[in-house]
């Protein structure tokens, strides 16, 4: 007399194989959103860092054709009022500050105007480029 109660053990296996690929599918697909994720976010700082330092530039366009936006950053109180020079450095304290406190220690960025008041605000992580934005002051 045979009895057909539980499961017999291939069947079990079978059952853990499958439960295990799909496990492993579902951590792939977890660790490609997470990363993903990660990308847009650096993005979508990187753009809003970069407007706002445009923005900036344009303000104080003198500084800019000048080029002070690629020289020393430093923080400065514009309270008694400050030159172009000393707005551009503030500036450009401001955006790093920005740059660390949104993309972190792995962030590096260049600000350049060349000829024909055209300017290149690049910002990478990690060495890998996250945003080229140019513009005509």
């Amino acid at each position: 007399m045979r009895y057909d109660r539980g499961s017999s053990l291939i069947e079990s296996l079978t059952a853990l194989a499958i439960f295990a690929i799909g496990s492993a599918c579902h951590a792939v697909w977890i660790g490609q959103s997470m990363a993903t994720h990660a990308r847009a976010s650096r993005l979508v700082a990187a753009t809003t860092i970069a407007l706002s330092l445009e923005a900036r530039m344009r303000v104080n366009r003198e500084g800019a054709l000048a080029g002070h936006y690629e020289s020393e950053a430093r923080s400065l109180s514009c309270a008694a009022g400050c030159d172009w020079r000393e707005i551009a450095a503030a500036d450009l304290w401001l955006f790093h500050k920005a740059i660390d406190r949104h993309l972190g220690a792995g962030a590096s960025s260049r600000v350049a105007c060349g000829p024909a008041s055209e300017c290149t605000i690049s910002i990478a992580w990690l060495g890998r480029p996250v945003i080229d934005w140019s513009f005509r002051l």
